[in-house]
């Protein structure tokens, strides 16, 4: 049957239709999830080696990586063409160094994991979340959640092969979640490449009168700026396992992991809804400001429903396995927390979409001076507890202080424009 351009055009519409990007992340994050799920059947020592090199090299890319994937997906529309493919290909090669050199500081911090997973996994995410974000901002949300599903399936995939072959070392399963984050990864390259061929180059096919050294300048300036509070956040959200691990060892440390990774998966709605906030380009800025702070209720709804959830699942994982009998004690901790990042990624992305960079900064500094003493203080008297009662803190603070700034920007925002 021969189908035209008119023809292709509508069977893509059918196939939207049928799988919507929101359908696809979900998915990516139950298969994620039931990769952390998979874990399980390691001791909790093991599990904590793993769950180490995952931290390590997460908090790696997000250190070290500048947050080149927020600042690209925060970019105004022709950024990326005026900028061109080989500033953008340095600016991801000094990042994939730099967070490589942040995984090897962290391991070392943590004294347990593998620098190899740590550091080739921090280069892989750093490399995923770039490209990731450059296709987000042009919508393309069903290919990268469709990604980010196939990394998911390919880890649980490898984690069931090592099972069954009665492996249970934590460096074995480390390895198979590195092959599942390099996989993704490149997914997203080869695509990323095939679009780079236009960048730079203006309608005529010259070279963009932007691509000058002023316009490096103002990027690096730019990334520096929205890197501090992305920093902030990161340390704020990660810094409490890398502590736990240094005082209370690996166990405690896969346990606590786990819970993490269970209330994580509750905070899907509001990845999403943050996403479509930072890719939207149709409003202007009096549209933005006159818009309604994103609303919490649908948001809290979700989060608790799945937290909830998750909550019951640690709990009914501790009577199976007495290794993981505190899990469902740490994740009702963590639930409230949830709940706050939950909100708190919604107004932090309405923040920043009106161009609200420094107050995100300043909000992130306060939660990370809040954090910071807490961790130091709870997780070497009470162990992982602490870690979970601190961590809810420090993310309410983040929370209230990111609602409170967006408040503020939108008044400002109004007033500016005569509309309040």
């Amino acid at each position: 049957m021969r189908i035209d351009g008119r023809g292709h055009g509508t069977l893509l519409k059918y196939a939207q239709m049928l799988v919507r990007p929101t359908q696809l992340y979900m998915v990516s994050l139950a298969l994620t999830g039931l990769g952390s799920l998979g874990t399980v059947v390691l001791p909790a020592g093991e599990r904590g080696d793993l769950a180490a090199s995952i931290v390590s090299a997460t908090l790696g890319a997000s250190i070290g990586g500048f947050s080149v994937d927020t600042f690209l997906l925060s970019r105004p529309s022709g950024w990326v063409v005026n900028r061109g493919r080989w500033w953008i290909l340095l600016i991801l090669v000094g990042c994939v160094l730099a967070s490589s050199g942040v995984a090897v500081a962290l391991t070392a911090a943590g004294g347990i994991g593998s620098y190899s997973i740590a550091v080739c996994g921090a280069a892989a995410l750093t490399v995923f979340n770039a490209c990731a974000s450059l296709m987000l901002r042009i919508e393309r949300f069903a290919y990268v959640y469709a990604m980010r599903s196939l990394g998911g399936a390919v880890l649980i995939a490898g984690y069931a092969a090592l099972y069954l072959a009665g492996n249970r070392s934590g460096d074995q399963w480390s390895d198979a979640w590195l092959a599942s984050q390099v996989l993704a990864a490149i997914t997203l390259v080869i695509p990323v490449l095939r679009r780079a061929r236009g960048f730079g180059l203006g309608p005529d096919g010259q070279p963009a009168a932007d691509y000058s050294a002023a316009g490096r300048t103002k990027d690096l300036t730019a990334i520096g700026k929205l890197h501090v509070g992305i920093a902030a956040q990161m340390f704020t959200f990660r810094l409490n396992q890398i502590i736990l691990a240094r005082f209370a060892g690996a166990g405690p440390l896969g346990v606590y992991a786990l819970a993490v990774a269970a209330l994580e998966f509750a905070q899907s709605s509001a990845v999403i809804t943050a996403q479509k906030i930072l890719a939207d380009r149709g409003n202007t800025d009096e549209q933005a400001a006159a818009t309604p702070v994103v609303k919490a209720a649908p948001i809290v709804k979700a989060t608790l429903t799945l937290g909830v959830l998750a909550v019951v699942g640690l709990a009914a994982l501790g009577l199976l396995k007495p290794d993981y009998s505190q899990a469902a004690l740490l994740g009702m901790i963590l639930l409230p927390g949830a709940v706050a990042v939950a909100l708190g990624k919604a107004w932090s992305a309405a923040l920043l979409k009106q161009g609200g960079e420094q107050a995100t900064t300043n909000v992130a500094l306060i939660a990370l001076a809040v954090a910071v003493p807490s961790y130091v203080i709870l997780i070497p008297w009470i162990g992982a507890v602490g870690a979970a009662a601190a961590s809810s803190f420090a993310y309410a603070v983040h929370a209230y202080g990111s609602f409170v700034s967006l408040k503020k920007r939108k008044r400002q925002t109004l007033l500016a424009h005569g509309m309040a």
